[in-house]
């Protein structure tokens, strides 16, 4: 199944999403360029996602002409299923959206004029405010007020330890930053890519790595793209509000984090420590590892000290989930080799 598009193709994966998906398609219809595809993938929702998303593109027609809905009877994952959604699209650009998003209106055509200009561009986002959803007393008109606006992302950022982060999550927006901004890489909430440079740096076939299954995988594409010579961008013109489940915990003590990640279910919290390390064993160098050891051993101290103290079974199924795809990562270490453009010291400025 190979569908024709216009310039964007919007791929959205959904798994359990009837509370947002009513704001989220809506946010789509009302979006100032039109100049996009559809495609809606189902990961064996237990809810009634698809009936929501059917009923809802039947009264919506001019999104009902531009859309297709894939049913699949198994989670297949988040990687596994939007590889499936771009090699059944041919558009020039592709974005992922999560169904917990809303997009202001002018969000797709911000990014895309943006990146019809930047040629070095493979990555963009725009915006991301945080949207504390409720669904009972949620409405649009509730967006407007910025005052108390605070981020959820403008991009991804790297520490010397490997600590990547949501670049100013939590901070007040205050309208900033007001023009488009360089960044590590882009969080996978509503990131658009260049299809031509996703396809420079896959690997083994896939475009994103299943072996993440769900979880990180923007993290591993942030590095790849960087390390094939491309760039990532925030344009912070595009507001885009995410509900996001898996926030950033605050490192104030050690009793909030326990309470922040209490609400992860237990197979993210694995597959949160099997992938770091796994974007780490395919994509880091025995160069900056030699010069930032300290750094990397001191972060990974701390958190096996704290895995092991509070989170023993996260910590045993996250061992156990990567050795058993270690060779599959070292694999594609060695495949992805032939992509790299940068040397490893010129990565450093985004430590």
């Amino acid at each position: 199944m190979l569908i024709n598009h216009p310039k964007l193709s919007i791929h959205l994966v959904t798994h359990n999403g009837a509370a947002w998906l009513p704001y989220c398609l809506e946010s789509l219809s009302r979006q100032l360029s039109m100049d996009f595809f559809l495609l809606i993938i189902d990961n064996a929702s237990l809810d009634n996602s698809v009936l929501i998303v059917n009923d809802w593109l039947r009264a919506h027609a001019a999104l009902f002409s531009r859309a297709r809905v894939i049913q699949h009877k198994q989670n297949l994952g988040f990687a596994r299923a939007h590889n499936q959604a771009l090699a059944w699209s041919q558009s020039e650009y592709v974005m992922l959206l999560n169904q917990d998003v809303i997009l202001a209106d002018n969000y797709t055509l911000d990014i895309m004029k943006f990146m019809d200009t930047t040629a070095a561009a493979a990555a963009v986002t725009g915006k991301i405010r945080q949207w504390d959803f409720i669904a009972d007393t949620f409405y649009y008109e509730s967006l407007k007020d910025k005052s108390e606006a605070k981020i959820d992302t403008v991009g991804l950022k790297i520490s010397r330890g490997r600590k990547v982060t949501e670049i100013n999550q939590g901070q007040a927006d205050n309208n900033k930053p007001l023009w488009p901004q360089p960044v590590f890489g882009v969080s996978g909430a509503a990131p658009l890519y260049r299809r031509a440079c996703l396809e420079a740096v896959s690997s083994a076939g896939e475009i994103f790595d299943e072996d993440f299954v769900s979880y990180k995988e923007d993290v591993d594409m942030a590095w790849r793209l960087r390390l094939a010579g491309f760039s990532a961008y925030c344009v912070p013109s595009a507001i885009a509000y995410h509900d996001r489940g898996l926030a950033q915990a605050s490192d104030s003590s050690v009793l909030d984090l326990i309470k922040h990640r209490s609400g992860w279910p237990q197979e993210l919290r694995i597959a949160s420590v099997a992938n770091h390390w796994g974007v780490l064993v395919k994509n880091d160098s025995w160069y900056n590892w030699a010069r930032d050891w300290p750094w990397i051993i001191g972060f990974e101290f701390k958190k096996l000290a704290y895995l092991l103290l509070f989170e023993p079974q996260v910590l045993g199924g996250g061992l156990r989930r990567f050795f058993a795809v270690l060779p599959r990562f070292l694999r594609k270490r060695r495949l992805l080799k032939t992509t790299h453009r940068l040397k490893p010291a010129e990565l450093r400025r985004w430590w």
